[in-house]
């Protein structure tokens, strides 16, 4: 049987952690050829997690630019796209979450009239401009795929209410496969006696007086706990440098650093005692840690971890934030109930739900409704 083309997009760090577990099984299956395409929206932060899985392509699109619009933006991607189309036989894209990235590879598909994967699909917010851009990303994105790879009943309910009721499959959340792997690389890590929490915030909604509101409450924290470590992994924005290193900086137990590699991040999270941030990532991979979120949004598309009680909204409120991580400091049974909650995105086996579907599809010109037991209850401990 001739080998088919899948063509993998990647163009964030976050992209990366999730499709590497699908384009590891992908390729372990001698019927098909993989190809990977890498667009550059986060160039400095995805090399290292590339080069640790080997994941080796000669199509970089390059497309960042300081200060470039989004229209910018979607202009080269959507050419690049294009042009890639044009010259290479394809039988398939897949592609993850909402950046544009994804959007961008969705439409061109389209276009071109190449079938299209979207793993990640049917997370929704309540209105279309938060997150911006994201949220009309991946709406758009759901009316381009062919098939919908949803990590929890949630999405796919979400799906169902758009009209979108075929090639729905709930299969859990890649970045659980990939946490796995990186938990049983680190072992049994020694628990240290600092308290530590990790603070994260880089979404465009906290752009400005948000983002002064969130910094200003991390300094009373710390200064009103002087022996507790907050730990602020900055983004490379510099909307976001700029005013985390104005206002923190001088703040003895606020450490600020750069980004981490992704088993960097693992260690901190297994060695923080609760989590704040804005990052979807951090609160999917936080819960699976049995660690509390404190999440630095009015909403979130992430809803099962809320429900669940693993997270919290605490928005941007100065007071809000203060009161509830005083709360968690104090109130041991708040927090323990937070803790034990475990993750509502899956069990580690959501790339082999995702390749196993594809092979059916690509192999038989078919696939069934397949459903999926996805046991919750593995703690990553």
């Amino acid at each position: 049987m001739k080998k088919r083309t899948i063509v993998c997009v990647i163009g964030t760090r976050p992209d990366a952690l999730k499709m590497i577990p699908v384009i590891e099984a992908l390729e372990s299956d001698g019927r098909f050829f993989v190809e990977t395409v890498i667009t550059g929206q986060h160039r400095e932060l995805l090399e290292p997690i590339l080069q640790e899985f080997h994941i080796n392509s000669a199509i970089n699109f390059s497309v960042m630019r300081p200060d470039q619009s989004l229209n910018s933006l979607s202009a080269k991607l959507l050419s690049h796209f294009d042009r890639f189309f044009s010259e290479n036989h394809c039988d398939l894209v897949i592609a993850q979450g909402d950046t544009h990235s994804t959007f961008m590879a969705g439409l061109s598909a389209f276009y071109r009239k190449i079938p299209f994967a979207h793993i990640e699909a049917g997370l929704r917010t309540t209105t279309i401009h938060r997150p911006f851009p994201e949220e009309l990303n991946r709406r758009t994105i759901s009316m381009l795929a062919n098939l919908h790879f949803c990590p929890t009943q949630q999405s796919a309910n979400n799906l169902s209410k758009e009209g979108i009721h075929t090639n729905v499959f709930i299969t859990g959340n890649t970045i659980i496969d990939t946490l796995y792997h990186y938990r049983k690389k680190i072992g049994v890590q020694k628990p240290t006696d600092e308290k530590i929490i990790l603070v994260t915030c880089h979404r465009r909604e906290n752009f400005g007086k948000p983002l002064f509101c969130i910094t200003s409450a991390l300094r009373k924290l710390a200064e009103q706990n002087p022996t507790i470590k907050f730990f602020f992994l900055i983004h490379p924005n510099r909307n976001v440098q700029t005013v985390v290193e104005k206002q923190l900086s001088p703040i003895p137990n606020i450490i600020l650093s750069q980004s981490l590699n992704y088993e960097q991040l693992i260690r901190l999270i297994l060695s923080a005692y609760l989590v704040l941030t804005d990052s979807g990532g951090l609160q999917e991979e936080a819960p699976a840690l049995n660690k509390p979120v404190l999440i630095l949004r009015n909403e979130t598309e992430r809803t099962e971890s809320v429900a669940c009680g693993a997270a919290l909204l605490v928005g941007h409120d100065v007071n809000t934030i203060i009161y509830h991580v005083e709360r968690l400091l104090t109130d041991k049974n708040s927090y323990q109930r937070m803790c034990q909650t475990g993750s509502p995105y899956g069990d580690g086996h959501a790339a082999g739900r995702i390749v196993d579907i594809i092979t059916k599809l690509l192999t038989q010109g078919r696939v069934n409704q397949a459903r999926y037991e996805i046991d919750h209850s593995n703690s990553l401990l």
